[in-house]
């Protein structure tokens, strides 16, 4: 009965260790998956100016054009 009983608590023990082990497992995944969420929010707000800035751009070359042409500059 005794070794029953050892038994027990030593798997008892183990099996706590081991969700020690899992719920720390998780918490960082959690942590790292919170980081990489707010790289990707960044990276798109990034990509949302640079489009911005790319739409200004393509306005004025066409004003540019639009200009060179008035002035018979561009045939």
């Amino acid at each position: 009965m005794i070794g029953v009983t050892a038994a027990a608590v030593v798997l008892l023990a183990i099996l706590i260790i081991f969700w020690i082990y899992q719920m720390i497992a998780i918490g960082s995944r959690n942590a790292r998956i919170a980081e990489l969420e707010a790289q990707i929010d960044q990276i798109k707000a990034e990509n949302e100016l640079l489009d911005k800035e790319s739409d200004e751009y393509k306005n004025n070359l066409l004003w540019l054009e639009r200009a060179a042409r008035e002035l018979g500059m561009l045939s």
